[in-house]
């Protein structure tokens, strides 16, 4: 497999590393029994931790394989792409549910609108994702400058 399958396959896993660290991330801030967390606790550093650590480096591993990839595309890694684009798109569908039930005093640094943020980012890795696809249909006429000597 070439270097963009196997970084298309990182960002994947970025992507769903991103989705469960704020699922869970939002779990503990709803609390047990929904009453917060038991621990003094600051929700927006913790977030922005969460977003740096996974979110971010997704985003820039897209990038790279796009623009490796974008004049020839390349299925395999925009498939996983596409993929990745999805888990997110679906993961902070899930987060904007569990949103209202998290107390307002926790609700700081962005934590409400952290998943349509990443809703839209997401939609972006999918259209770039299905770009990839679109391209490697594309015949190309090659020309090899070594066969001019």
């Amino acid at each position: 497999m070439k270097l963009e399958t196997w970084t298309s396959i990182a960002a994947l896993g970025l992507s769903v590393m991103f989705v469960t660290i704020l699922l869970s991330f939002y779990n503990f801030l709803i609390g047990p029994n929904g009453e917060g967390p038991d621990r003094v606790v600051d929700p927006g550093a913790l977030l922005y931790q969460e977003i740096f650590i996974s979110a971010i480096p997704c985003l820039v591993l897209v990038g790279f394989v796009f623009f490796n990839s974008r004049t020839h595309g390349d299925k395999p890694a925009g498939l996983i792409i596409i993929a990745a684009g999805i888990v997110m798109i679906v993961g902070m569908a899930v987060g904007t549910t569990m949103v209202p039930h998290i107390q307002r005093q926790y609700i700081v640094g962005g934590i409400d609108s952290v998943p349509y943020i990443f809703m839209v980012a997401g939609a972006g890795v999918v259209a770039a994702g299905g770009y990839l696809v679109a391209m490697s249909r594309k015949k190309f006429a090659h020309t090899d400058l070594d066969d001019l000597r």
